[in-house]
Parts: C-alpha cells; structure tokens; sequence
C-alpha cells in the first residue's frame, strides 16, 4: 500500500512511501505506446518486408530470445546526483540530441548500470545504459560510467517527461536518445512483477509496446548508404540492409492466430501484448527482446518460468519467428540527416485546483459514498484518504468512493508526484444515513506540497558504441 503522511507542522505537507517494488516508468494512458493496435491494418508491404528480414535471418541469432540486463532504478526525492561528462570527449558527446554536458541526474547510491553491479562499466565497448525514474522524470543515459564522486560520463543524457504527451517525432526530428531510435527505453521494458500481475487477470496483458532490436545490417536503409527510419521513431542508428527490409521504428505486430496457449503463463502475457500492442524497433543488436532485471523487483524471472530462450525452445513446435509478424502503418520513410531539430518542452502540468468533496449517499453495507471534484492537474492523478492511497485515475475532475465509518480526510495529487490540493475533509450538518443530497462542501486551493515522493543474460549490443547512434 502506498500512503502519504501529512505532517502537521508542514500544514498538511506529504511523503511518501511504498512497501513494495515500483511499478516500470510509464507515460499517460494517451501516448503511442499504449495504443491498442489489433484492428488497425498492416503496412502495404508488409509481406514483403517480413519476407526480406526473414530472408536476412530474422531476429539476431535468428530466434526471439531475451535480454535481461537493463535495469530500472527509482530515486526518492534528495537522492544523490551526478553531472554529466561528456564521453569520450565533450565534443563526441550527442549534442543538441541530448541534456546539456554538465546537466545533473539523480544517481541513487544502490544505482546499477546496464549488465552491472554497481556504477563502473567499460563504456568503451558496451552501451552501459543507466536508467533512472524519480517522480515524473526519467534519466536515460547512454555510455554511461562513474567518473569521480560526482560524475558521469555519458555520450546522451534524455530526460523524459513521463505525464507528458509527446509529439509523433518525440524530442525532435533527426534527435537521438540513449536508444538508437530516439525512443525512451524503460517504457518499453516488460518487468517480472507487471507480468506476474496480468498473470492474475483472464487473458492479461501489459498494456505497452515492447522495445525489441535487430542487427543493423538486417534494418532497411536505400542504395548510396541513405538512412531511414518511420515513426514513431526520430532517428536512425547505422542501418545498412535492403530497401524492403523493416526500418527503424517500425511496429511489429504478432499474427492473431498464433498458438499462444501454447505456451506457459508468463509466456502467455508477453504474446498476447505482442498481439495487441506490438513491438517497436529500437535500437541495433542481436538479441531481440529487452526486460528488465529482476534485481530490484519483488517477483522474479524463474519463479514465473521466463528465461530468455523460452519464445524458441519451450514449443518446439511453434517458436516465435519472425514470420508471425506484421509490419503495421505508422507512416512514411524519413530519410535521415543527422539534423537534430529539438522540440520544444512541453509544458509541465499544474497542480490540481479547487478541490471540493461531499458525502452523496450511504452505502446498504452502511459506508458513506464520498465524491470529490477538482479543476486543472496533470492527465492521470492520485488519490488518497487519510494519507493511504486509494487509487490512480485518469484526470476527469472527478471521484467516487466509499469510506467506512468516517469520511476522512481527502487529497488529490498529480500521479506520482507532490504537486497536490490540501486536505479536504467532506463536512455534514446533519445524519448522513437519511438523505440523498450532498452536505455543505469543503474547498482548499492547490498548492505544491515540498515534500517526499514515494519511492519507489545475453547483453542487447549495439554492435559497436563508437557506430552511429
């Protein structure tokens, strides 16, 4: 449960805390992501593109198999930081694609790079990704090594604006991130504990793309070395393969009859959001899948019976190839130029506004149906009673809910961060259990609360580090 601790002294002032892994980062219900794509049509030359990457091998070591090295790290408010050094050289840095060289990032003191233990990687031959969420904000950096106390070499730094909708070009035409595709990247991971939960729901899913990668040479470019990509990605690595072979960017979509109960539980959940929500084409390399390592998660891999072989050797019969795909519509080639053209930020969100909250009804099981409204605040909010949270929605200014004995005390707050109403507890001048009107309502404007948040293999290589990006 997670719960927020409203310090009299503060006036109502919050931290949080959580007593359970967090979730994986993800953005608001509305992003690309987690468009459901099963009835959308593939591309018109899908068969054809499908055909040729098959033809090159399909996926690297031509089977569907799993990394397991990426590792998403949650910082709490206060954590320690790091200021990015440019790697190899300041002027080798992904500069305007990227934070400013000298741009901080919170860098827990439990923090792992990619495939490490702690924050030492050989950033001369490895990606050395280090994946960082605090709050609403993402920490993406590529290349990334500790350097001294306070440092962190990087080639890119992306920050991510997780309760942002971005643009179908993200950060920017032409902008690289610390994925090849200018994709964020923990996103797109799939993690024990969310595939644990969609175990426990009939026919569960994730509810997100899936990042997955392919060797460069078996990624579409067109004669003369041109480079392309489609969204929604922004940028193209180094691919060098046939024209009608898939691009960067590109959709994937797992064919609808594909024998999912086939295969075991765990396996079940990945296929199926392979069938509705596809995978997206992120980055260079030869294992095809990319989740996240189990060492800061509460459920683990083998416990659940996923290992990175299963999608090839768990049904003989009926391995995952790349010819159980298609390409889906996402839009034209974009020919690549290596022209960052950086968006502007989106603006953040303000703190929800004018909350009101009154008791509308008795429940037969003798609990008091509480509604609250609210004005303004970011598109997904969180909602708590007496500190606990109850619930995370979709902002449409409004809530219902019962609470048993008294109606307690109410707040509203941006989801996953302290951007937040003042407490408001539902007021009543006479028996509650005799009528249907709502009481007299109290109101509180928001404010922003300075407190706590909660807290919360086979390596996926580029080919080389010193490769385009």
């Amino acid at each position: 449960m997670r719960t927020i601790v409203i310090a009299a002294a503060l006036l109502a002032g919050v931290t949080c805390t959580a007593s359970q892994a967090a979730p994986p980062p993800r953005f608001t219900s509305d992003a690309v992501w987690h468009q459901d794509i099963r009835l959308q049509r593939p591309h018109a030359n899908s068969r054809t593109m499908i055909s040729t990457l098959a033809g090159l091998g399909g996926f690297g070591f031509g089977r569907m198999q799993i990394d397991f090295g990426l590792q998403i790290v949650h910082a709490v408010p206060g954590a320690p930081t790091r200021s990015i050094v440019g790697f190899p050289t300041t002027g080798d840095y992904y500069s305007p694609d990227c934070e400013p060289v000298g741009s901080t990032m919170p860098v827990p003191a439990n923090a792992a790079i990619e495939a490490q233990p702690g924050l030492a990687c050989d950033n001369n031959n490895e990606d050395c990704h280090l994946l960082v969420v605090q709050g609403n904000r993402l920490y993406e950096a590529y290349r990334a090594n500790a350097s001294g106390a306070g440092g962190l070499q990087a080639q890119c730094l992306a920050v991510w604006k997780l309760d942002q909708r971005y643009a179908a070009d993200n950060r920017g035409e032409h902008c690289t991130s610390a994925d090849a595709a200018g994709f964020p990247i923990a996103p797109l991971l799939f993690n024990a504990d969310e595939v644990y939960a969609a175990m426990q729901v009939a026919n569960g899913d994730l509810g997100h793309a899936i990042r997955f990668i392919l060797p460069n040479a078996r990624m579409a470019s067109r004669p003369g070395g041109v480079k392309v990509y489609v969204h929604p990605a922004s940028h193209a690595g180094g691919p060098s393969g046939p024209a009608n072979s898939v691009p960067y960017g590109s959709r994937l979509r797992l064919r609808a009859n594909f024998p999912v109960a086939s295969y075991p539980p765990a396996a079940r959940v990945i296929l199926r959001t392979l069938q509705r929500y596809g995978m997206v084409l992120a980055d260079g390399g030869n294992v095809a899948l990319t989740a996240e390592s189990d060492r800061y998660t509460t459920h683990k891999w083998d416990e659940i019976g996923i290992d990175s072989r299963i999608f090839d050797q768990a049904v003989p019969g009926s391995p995952v190839r790349v010819q159980d795909f298609e390409v889906m519509r996402t839009g034209p080639q974009i020919v690549e130029t290596y022209e960052c053209v950086r968006n502007a930020e989106p603006d953040s969100p303000s703190a929800p506004a004018n909350l009101v909250a009154g008791i509308t009804d008795i429940d037969p099981r003798q609990a008091l149906r509480v509604s609250l409204q609210w004005s303004s605040g970011a598109a997904r909010v969180d909602v708590y009673r007496n500190g606990a949270h109850v619930t995370t929605l979709d902002n449409t200014g409004r809530y219902s809910g019962l609470a048993r004995d008294t109606p307690g005390s109410w707040t509203v707050c941006n989801a996953d961060t302290m951007l937040c109403t003042a407490a408001v507890t539902p007021s009543a001048t006479a028996p509650v259990g005799l009528r249907r009107t709502a009481p007299p309502v109290a109101a509180a404007r928001a404010r922003t609360v300075p407190a706590a948040v909660r807290p919360g293999s086979d390596g996926a290589r580029r080919g080389s580090p010193t490769a385009p990006h």
